[in-house]
């Protein structure tokens, strides 16, 4: 799809609600048939790209629908902590540069856990580590 005809959470004028990061840590999506049950898919391998309290820019060598129901889970790189939360696919576009797909997932909190574990991987203010094995080195992280 290209990316005229995708939608795209930049292309309106509306400010963002929360402060986003720009951090890679290791994700994994899995799609979701409903809130409890996979599709039976194995989960795909991913990095999120941008983070907020509100979602994520993932980006994937594989794309999901837009509305999709995912399962992620993020292994966050400042607090070492593994954040498993559930989002709706907002938009996508494919990135031919780098032959992956990059995703706009917005955040389903049903857990206070989960946000407070997410304000406290984003907002601790230490300095993240080296770049892990298979993460992308060349681009920065906050």
């Amino acid at each position: 799809m290209t990316p005229s005809k995708t939608a795209h959470a930049g292309s309106s004028n509306k400010p963002r609600r929360d402060r986003r990061f720009m951090q890679w840590n290791r994700t994994q999506i899995t799609l979701l048939k409903d809130s409890r049950h996979t599709n039976g898919r194995a989960p795909v391998e991913a990095f999120t790209y941008d983070i907020s309290i509100g979602g994520a820019r993932i980006h994937s060598m594989e794309s999901f629908e837009v509305g999709s129901l995912v399962r992620l889970q993020i292994e966050l790189v400042r607090s070492a902590e593994t954040l498993r939360v559930e989002g709706l696919v907002k938009w996508r576009r494919r990135d031919e540069s780098a032959s992956l797909f990059e995703m706009g997932i917005e955040f389903q909190h049903t857990s206070m856990v989960t946000v407070l574990s997410l304000m406290k991987a984003l907002h601790d203010g230490r300095k993240s580590p080296e770049p892990r094995k298979g993460e992308p080195a060349d681009l920065s992280r906050s």
